[in-house]
């Protein structure tokens, strides 16, 4: 049973704001590489321009070529056959409009020619001895089906499906999206392979072959199990998730270009524990070229998302897919929950119904199920859970109701609901107010656009998401999309028992990210300990509750803040051990580092290039507790709101010079180089705070060969502007700052 929610009840037309989908055309750039100094540090790298835009389509490399029937490929016989290792045939049953190919004994079985309207369907009894796996080679295939799964695997140990070298293989889901939809949107409706490929043990696609897959129900590729992807040139199209194994995906190597118009490209869905104590629900990367084209999510971790070794891993979500999440058949409506009455022990589902409203007894009623689609805000905290579902046509009525999760929706297994009523169709969510003794109370409002960060789109469509944890541990990922770059979640209850970690790590590769919202948010924490990251475009950069800068190369364009430390599970910090930090942000209400917490620097460099340039309110770095860095250097251009408290190096203050574009050095008197680095704009103000600055020694920093500044360390600070420790604006990260408490997006 739910808790009662003290929430007031919405007035008619309420219009609860959310961040509105309209996509720039700001597009995928190419990492940047290390520049050379001639001593101490060098910060000549390029700065985070966003201005300086290539097509997507430039960045991605389609292996359209290598996809593609030529000359050079297998031609597909009409003649269909399949046959053992032995050469034994296996004879196809005529039934269901079509031809269906049992295959109930393990081995390998070699799959040619076309089969028009037919299946293929593995059914190994689990006995020993027929344990093992089936293996499907296909060479010079075609299949299509409109009544099942072209291929079906309904029992077996392990299905391996193998493209024959220099074949070309294609697989086709004629089912209408009308076969499916009570699949995914109603518990009670019997279980239907939801895939093009569809199998209910662990499924490996292999070979050096080439194969299409073509869905026009739901899913490209599913398993309820396992799924490995090794070799394969493979190309998936699919309105549902291109490929999706609900223990793991794993793809090793080969060549993929992953299609969804109206889902995720890669998806896990389980948390749980195998019987091994194995957790599932991982998505790995570990080789190979992956493009993935999304309306929603590239990437939709259940667990962990992991990319590492050689992967080349593109992303591109919402509009840069050009695909939208919203196209699907049917109205969207949404159901607004708040907070305190969300629950993942419950299922949330709309009841859709013409006669009285009784749950077992309208005949042609139906049942759609609610799934999380977006945090909606209200103000400048995020509030409420934003459900989505489908309204199918022809129903005047509707009741909103909860199950307990995994249960049947029925009269006997509601938890708790609304009273129904018509639906309204001048508007297009209803907002619950309140939750008592089983009854559901609310009103219908307007879920529309409004302040804060309104070019992300109201539903999910990251680059990469996980409800645990995101490493990135090698290889390269470009990530262009309508959302978030990565997001990890910590407010999810997992099947496991536990709550999700939140975390994200980068430890090598190269992350270049162009983002509609963030560029990498944690709920929990996020640290930069190697490789390198170029966050090109993005309202905050980088947030999380604990921020570590460790190691490695990390630049930042954020048009709100570039690095946030927002409120969370720890006091907020941003903690700065190694590495190379770069934050450009435009002039206007932003900071290039905001803490709602504290900022300790230890080691390392970091270059700050934007923020007010009045300081205040806004600026460089601005925090709300206290500023202290005992080694490394930071030189920080724009407002100074902060200037490095007690115990920290030696700091210069210099308010109100100018600084035009070009290249500087930061040099001793006897001429050494301590740093150097470029500036692609004009700013006013700077403070500089460096283990290298000693008492009584003399300083110049040179544009060119021109001096800007001279000064003399005779104390521990010298030059006044800002303040040491707290101040400025408080937590939320400048104006609209939505991504200030993290949850659940």
């Amino acid at each position: 049973m739910m808790t009662e929610n003290n929430t007031k009840k919405a007035k008619s037309k309420r219009t609860i704001q959310i961040l509105a989908a309209v996509l720039t055309a700001a597009c995928l750039l190419a990492g940047c590489t290390n520049g050379s100094g001639t001593g101490g540090i060098d910060a000549s790298l390029p700065p985070a321009d966003p201005t300086n835009n290539i097509a997507p389509e430039q960045q991605a490399q389609e292996a359209v070529t290598l996809i593609d029937p030529s000359e050079n490929q297998t031609v597909i016989d009409a003649d269909f056959s399949i046959t053992t290792s032995e050469g034994a045939a296996v004879e196809g049953t005529a039934g269901q409009g079509g031809t269906v190919y049992y295959i109930t004994a393990s081995g390998d079985y070699t799959v040619k020619g076309q089969l028009k309207n037919g299946q293929i369907v593995v059914s190994v009894p689990d006995t020993a001895a027929d344990s093992g796996t089936v293996k499907l080679i296909l060479s010079g295939a075609s299949v299509s089906c409109g009544f099942g799964a072209p291929i079906t695997a309904l029992s077996a140990e392990k299905v391996d499906v193998e493209a024959a070298e220099g074949t070309y293989n294609i697989i086709t889901d004629t089912r209408s999206p009308a076969a499916q939809a009570d699949v995914t949107e109603d518990d009670a409706a019997a279980v239907v392979p939801d895939g093009a490929i569809y199998a209910e043990c662990d499924l490996k696609l292999s070979g050096k072959g080439t194969l299409i897959i073509d869905a026009n129900c739901d899913n490209g590729i599913k398993t309820k199990d396992d799924l490995t992807v090794k070799n394969i040139t493979l190309k998936v199209t699919a309105p549902g998730n291109a490929l999706k194994g609900n223990d793991s995906v794993s793809i090793e190597s080969g060549n993929l270009i992953l299609i969804s118009t109206e889902g995720d490209g890669l998806k896990t869905s389980s948390t749980d524990l195998s019987s091994k104590g194995k957790q599932r629900g991982t998505v790995t990367v570990s080789g190979g070229q992956v493009d993935i084209y999304a309306a929603k999510d590239g990437i939709s971790a259940a667990y962990d998302a992991v990319i590492e070794g050689s992967a080349v891993v593109n992303i591109f979500t919402a509009s840069y897919s050009d695909y939208s999440g919203s196209s699907a058949a049917g109205s969207d409506m949404y159901l607004i929950v708040p907070k305190g009455s969300y629950f993942t022990s419950l299922d949330y589902y709309a009841y859709f119904y013409n006669g009285s409203g009784d749950f077992d007894g309208d005949a042609g009623a139906k049942w759609v199920k609610c799934t999380y689609e977006t945090m909606v805000y209200s103000g400048r905290s995020a509030s409420y859970y934003g459900l989505k579902l489908k309204a199918p046509e022809g129903y005047a009525n509707v009741r909103f109701c909860t199950v307990n999760s995994g249960e049947k929706p029925s009269g006997s297994s509601v938890v708790s609901s609304t009273s129904g009523g018509a639906v309204n169709s001048s508007m297009n969510a209803y907002l619950i107010s309140s939750v008592s003794s089983g009854s559901i109370s609310g009103d219908w409002v307007m879920l529309s656009s409004g302040s804060g960060n309104s070019s992300k789109t109201t539903y999910s469509s990251k680059g990469i998401k996980a409800y645990n944890e995101i490493q990135i541990l090698g290889g390269t990922i470009n990530i262009s999309c309508g959302d978030d770059g990565l997001h990890a979640n910590n407010d999810e209850m997992l099947e496991n028992g536990s709550y999700g970690a939140g975390n994200i790590t980068v430890s090598g590769g190269t992350l270049t990210v162009n983002a509609a919202d963030d560029g990498m948010h944690a709920d929990n924490v996020l640290t930069v300990s190697g490789g390198t990251v170029n966050i090109k475009k993005s309202h905050e950069g980088l947030e999380g509750n604990v921020i570590n800068i460790a190691g490695g190369s990390t630049f930042v364009y954020g048009s709100d803040d570039g690095v946030n430390a927002c409120r969370g599970a720890s006091n907020p910090l941003v903690n700065i051990t190694g590495g190379y930090l770069d934050v450009t942000t435009p002039s206007g209400d932003t900071d290039g580092i905001d803490s709602n917490g504290s900022i300790t620097m230890s080691a390392g460099f970091v270059i700050v290039k934007g923020g007010s340039s009045q300081g205040g309110m806004a600026g460089s770095i601005d925090l709300d507790g206290t500023l202290k860095v005992t080694g490394g250097t930071v030189i920080a251009f724009g407002g100074i709101c902060e200037t490095p408290g007690s115990g920290s190096v030696n700091t210069y203050i210099s308010s109100g010079t100018s600084f035009q574009a070009g290249s500087y050095s930061l040099c001793d008197s006897s001429g050494s180089e301590l740093a150097s680095f470029t500036l692609a704009g004009n700013y006013s103000s700077v403070w500089i705070a460096s283990d290298q600055l000693s008492l009584s020694g003399k300083y110049v920093l040179k544009r060119g060969n021109d001096a800007v500044l001279e000064w003399t360390q005779s104390s521990s600070t010298v030059g006044s502007g800002g303040q040491s420790g707290p101040g400025g604006h408080g937590g939320w990260g400048g104006p609209g700052g939505w991504g200030g408490p993290g949850g659940r997006r």
